[in-house]
């Protein structure tokens, strides 16, 4: 996390899992991290009517926000309650500036699924049933996705977990057809969908901003044997969220026991009267099995 000096401001079915903060509400266990934004401000100048002693309460509520909220992922009790009274007392003292604030406990994940069979039908992968128009368009990404380049795309060394959940089958070996650099040299094996979404929100409730990622994956007989296309975009952005290029963009090498595919991003964060208060990073990963399940990761900050 990048945090400007004092002055500087930039201008600038299918199956489904939801999770607020680290508890599980629905569905598949999804690993969660706490949007954690380091809040030391830079004072914007274009509201003079905010009384200097206001503004240096704020300043230091802000602070100590961002010092507590670094320390949330230690798992201590005691500095969590101070974090979210914290918070409690932005909310009271200047309810402006928190709805721009997010809060770890209104943190949502959201992971929709589809599986495309060897047969060419697009099933839900908990049903087995096919998916309405509806519910693949929660799945595809549209038309504002911007699309991985294959030019920016980091590899990372093949991985050779094995899915513990899976039935016991033998080793899966890999044959000279798997052995496929692309994903349109790929014949057989079944394709999955994965769409994820980290809803950020306040305070209040009030979405700051979410993130997508969409990948695709072939496996067959134990093995991930190709990525497809991969996308991510924003939605629902406040304005007080400046959202910028890519900063990661990798996968990792295939045929392999599992592979993993990540994404992540470059954000500004402003509050109202007081201006830029830090650059975020939103990121999400997804880790795919060869018997095509999949476990996902990712934050904020």
């Amino acid at each position: 996390m990048t945090i400007p000096k004092q002055g500087e401001l930039k201008k600038g079915g299918a199956m489904r899992s939801m999770h607020y903060g680290r508890k599980s509400i629905v569905g598949t266990a999804v690993v969660s991290v706490a949007l954690l934004a380091t809040l030391t401000p830079a004072v914007a100048d274009d509201e003079p009517s905010i009384d200097p002693g206001e503004r240096a309460r704020l300043s230091a509520l802000l602070v100590a926000i961002s010092t507590t909220g670094n320390m949330l992922d230690q798992g201590h009790e005691t500095v969590a309650k101070k974090h979210y009274d914290l918070l409690d007392t932005l909310q009271k003292d200047f309810p402006e500036q928190a709805k721009a604030v997010p809060d770890p406990r209104q943190l949502q994940v959201q992971t929709v699924e589809a599986v495309v069979t060897e047969d060419g039908q697009t099933v839900s992968p908990v049903t087995g049933k096919p998916l309405s128009a509806a519910e693949l368009a929660a799945i595809e990404p549209p038309v504002d996705a911007q699309e991985s380049d294959p030019a920016e795309e980091e590899e990372t060394p093949e991985e050779t977990e094995v899915d513990p959940d899976a039935p016991a089958t033998g080793i899966a070996k890999t044959s000279v057809s798997d052995v496929v650099p692309t994903a349109a040299r790929v014949s057989g094996g079944r394709w999955k969908m994965t769409h994820i979404t980290y809803t950020h929100r306040s305070y209040l409730g009030t979405v700051i901003f979410k993130y997508h990622t969409y990948a695709r994956f072939n496996y067959k007989g134990g093995k991930v044997r190709a990525w497809g296309k991969r996308y991510d975009r924003f939605s629902n952005e406040q304005s007080t969220v400046d959202t910028q290029n890519r900063v990661t963009n990798t996968k990792s090498r295939v045929p392999a026991s599992s592979a993993t595919s990540m994404m992540k991003r470059k954000v500004f964060f402003k509050v109202p009267v007081w201006g830029e208060y830090a650059t975020v990073y939103p990121w999400a990963k997804v880790k795919v099995y060869g018997s095509g399940r999949t476990k996902v990761a990712g934050t904020g900050a």
